[in-house]
This record gives structure tokens, sequence and C-alpha cells, in this order.
């Protein structure tokens, strides 16, 4: 089978938080990725996130995801969601092996 590529993994969390206008008190978070990932990664990404029972807002800004979250939102949960969403991306895209 032809690689792909590397799989795309969260490396940190970004102490900034930015405002954000996308519903009231909404903020920003970035997350570090490894790499920026090609364009068909973020659509699949964000298909793929859209499907959640409760999806995010993201945007991807070079090398980082950006996820708007509100004051109620629990950041764990929210860390927890992205980082699956980012596994089933890179098994969707055979990027890794399945286990």
């Amino acid at each position: 089978m032809e690689s792909r590529g590397e799989p795309v993994a969260i490396t940190h969390v970004e102490e900034r938080v930015v405002p954000d206008n996308s519903f009231d008190q909404a903020y920003a978070i970035y997350l570090g990725l490894s790499y920026e990932p090609p364009l068909l990664w973020q659509e699949a990404f964000h298909r793929l996130m859209a499907r959640e029972p409760e999806p995010r807002i993201t945007s991807f800004v070079g090398p980082k995801l950006r996820v708007v979250v509100g004051p109620k939102d629990n950041l764990e949960s929210v860390l927890r969601q992205v980082a699956h969403v980012v596994r089933k991306t890179n098994l969707e895209l055979d990027l890794v092996d399945e286990m």
C-alpha cells in the first residue's frame, strides 16, 4: 500500500486563549500539531468532526488547530474529543495501522 505520509499528532496545548465571535462568551484555544496537515487531511477532519454528537468549530492555522470553546465546556473533554477525531482521521486516511 502506498504511504500517504506520517500521522498527524497533537503535540501540545498553547497557553494563549483568545476571544472569538462565534457565539456569546466564546474563545479559542490552539493545539500544536506535529506538522501542517495537507488539505485532504483537513477536509477529512472537518467532515468527521461534523458527525460528532457535539461538533466543535475548528480551523487550521499552519501547524496549529484552532478550537472554539465556551465557558461551560469542560476543557479535558474537548481535548479528548479533538484527539479522538485526529485519530479517526489518521485511520481513515490509512496513516496508521489499526490496532
